[in-house]
């Protein structure tokens, strides 16, 4: 932003962990504004995936026990503790022409 000569810079940060917001309604406006800007005629297709970020302590409120798949087979089952990430990704093909 350019504002990193500012004497209290610091303040910008705090936007996110004071301000009253949703993150699901930012999402939703989000997913939104990239369907109707990547592809506004076309079928929409989504990735989905979910990562374990194996973390141990006792301060973490949101820490469960999940599946690693990294760890895990098809007949050996791996539980891991940590935070489970789902990422949603809309996924774009784009069609044009190669220039070289």
């Amino acid at each position: 932003m350019g504002l990193s000569h500012e004497r209290h810079f610091q303040n910008y940060h705090r936007v996110l962990n004071r301000a009253q917001w949703s993150s699901r309604q930012a999402a939703r406006i989000l997913l939104a504004l990239l369907v109707r800007t990547f592809a506004p005629k076309d079928n929409v297709v989504i990735g989905l995936d979910e990562t374990l970020e194996r973390r141990q302590g006792e301060k973490i409120a949101q820490k469960g026990i999940y599946r690693d798949a990294a760890r895990s087979s098809k007949r050996f089952f791996v539980k891991s503790s940590g935070l489970r990430w789902i990422s949603l990704m809309l996924l774009v093909l784009f069609h044009g022409r190669m220039q070289g």
